[in-house]
């Protein structure tokens, strides 16, 4: 019998299981003999479906009892989402690597059948590159994405031709892009170094820091502006005076998602954290103090203490540690020394696991990627470190459906990384990109696919 939309993938004899077939065609069903009466021959068909099976699809499948009628059926599977509905079943699979769908079956004249069905689940492919900004100017040589919790895309970039910062929210389908900051008429506006982006995940209100000031950019003393989108227009305001040198946006959880801006200056080293109290106010602390400066991207926890790295000169070397500030607590865990402080990208991992990623690393230089397990007080986490590769220019970090993402650009290639299921890296290469340009990644929420913002012919992309 041929099914017509359907693609048959398993026969179940008894208690026997076998490897689903992944043909892309409809073809007979295939029919497996039992051995021993009484036992009932089960057929499984993927209902309109064909090719590989893709992470986070939803798939529906049917159970037939050859010469049998059904009476019971249960499903079941050891990841992925499971929806039965009697002979049928919808499952939303799971991520890539190997899945299991089981069923059991009792027919009208009392026999049963039951096994799992194995698939080879393949990771879902990243959308098509696409301009984000397809305007004459050159943009994004600096650009940050986020997701909020219902997919929507949110980028900021730079436009590097006129020294401003744009900002665009994607809807799944096109983008719409505003400004946010640049040299302007009687409003104030400034040129842009670069920004980072912070996105409410339920309100999708985006949050913007960034770099600011006038003169040579060489030479510019620049500061710290916040801004972020009411009712459709972006409001700018001033954060401090201090000229700034690195510096990052995290939005507290615990005091509903209040934007909070951690940065060192260029004169002294001072670390400071600026807390936005309300609008166009915020109270500025110095937590520590020693002279440090910041090297990571902050992020909070669901407690609401903060974390970030820092490093600190000493002796033609920098120590670098691990800074969790508990309410007017600042604690510290050492994590190592070396004669450079790149900058790091941080994710969470579960149980409190915090990932930092180098942004760059020499050839074959090992420490590209530390997890750190967060303990309390910070004196009491530990540390493993991993390579990432042999060596990579620019850098970002993302984790979500149980591992780590990382964008690597080595030269003008672009590669997406992460990790099977022994731990390996795997990369998938996506292009040529602009020389000296920094990638960002982020995981959609909503299908578990990393999607990239970066520089390719002068433009801001999309993949």
């Amino acid at each position: 019998m041929v099914w017509k939309k359907w693609t048959s993938r398993i026969l179940m004899v008894g208690g026997l299981s076998l490897l689903a077939a992944c043909g892309s065609e409809s073809r007979p069903a295939e029919v497996i003999h039992s051995q021993a009466a009484g036992d009932v021959a089960l057929l499984i068909e993927r209902e309109d479906g064909a090719g590989p099976y893709v992470e986070s699809t939803a798939e529906r499948f049917r159970v037939v009892a050859s010469g049998e009628a059904i009476k019971s059926v249960r499903w079941s599977a050891n990841a992925g989402a499971v929806e039965p509905a009697a002979e049928r079943v919808t499952w939303t699979l799971p991520t890539a690597g190997s899945a299991s769908l089981s069923v059991f079956v009792e027919t009208e004249s009392g026999k049963t059948a039951e096994g799992a069905f194995h698939f080879n689940v393949v990771a879902a492919p990243l959308a098509s590159s696409a301009a984000i900004d397809t305007g004459p100017d050159v943009t994004g040589s600096s650009c940050d994405i986020a997701f909020d919790s219902t997919g929507n895309g949110h980028v900021i970039y730079t436009n590097d031709t006129h020294n401003s910062l744009w900002y665009a929210s994607w809807d799944g389908t096109s983008w719409n892009r505003e400004q946010i900051e640049g040299p302007g008429f009687n409003n104030g506006g400034v040129f842009v170094v670069k920004g980072v982006l912070a996105v409410d995940p339920v309100t999708g209100t985006p949050h913007v820091a960034y770099s600011k000031g006038t003169g040579s950019l060489a030479t510019a003393t620049t500061r710290v502006g916040y801004a972020t989108r009411v009712n459709g227009t972006w409001v700018r305001e001033e954060v401090d005076a201090s000229v700034v040198m690195r510096f990052s946006l995290a939005l507290n959880p615990a005091q509903a998602q209040r934007p909070v801006i951690v940065f060192s200056t260029n004169s002294s080293g001072t670390l400071k954290v600026a807390t936005r109290t309300a609008a166009n106010t915020w109270s500025t602390v110095s937590p520590s103090g020693a002279s440090l400066s910041l090297t990571s991207d902050a992020l909070f926890d669901a407690t609401g203490a903060l974390h970030f790295i820092t490093h600190q000169n000493a002796s033609g070397y920098v120590n670098q540690s691990l800074q969790v500030l508990r309410g007017s607590t600042l604690e510290s865990f050492p994590l190592k020394t070396s004669t450079t402080a790149p900058w790091l990208a941080t994710a969470w991992a579960p149980d409190s696991h915090l990932l930092a990623l180098s942004n760059n690393i020499s050839e074959g230089e090992w420490n590209a990627i530390e997890d750190i397990a967060v303990g309390t007080p910070a004196a009491s986490s530990t540390r493993r470190v991993s390579t990432v590769d042999y060596k990579y220019a620019s850098s970002d970090l993302a984790y979500g459906g149980g591992k780590p993402v990382v964008a690597l650009r080595n030269g003008t290639a672009l590669a997406l990384g992460t990790t099977d299921a022994q731990g390996f890296w795997t990369y998938t290469q996506l292009g040529t990109v602009q020389d000296s340009s920094r990638p960002s990644v982020a995981i959609r929420p909503t299908d578990g696919v990393p999607h990239v913002c970066y520089q390719r012919d002068g433009k801001v992309s999309f993949q």
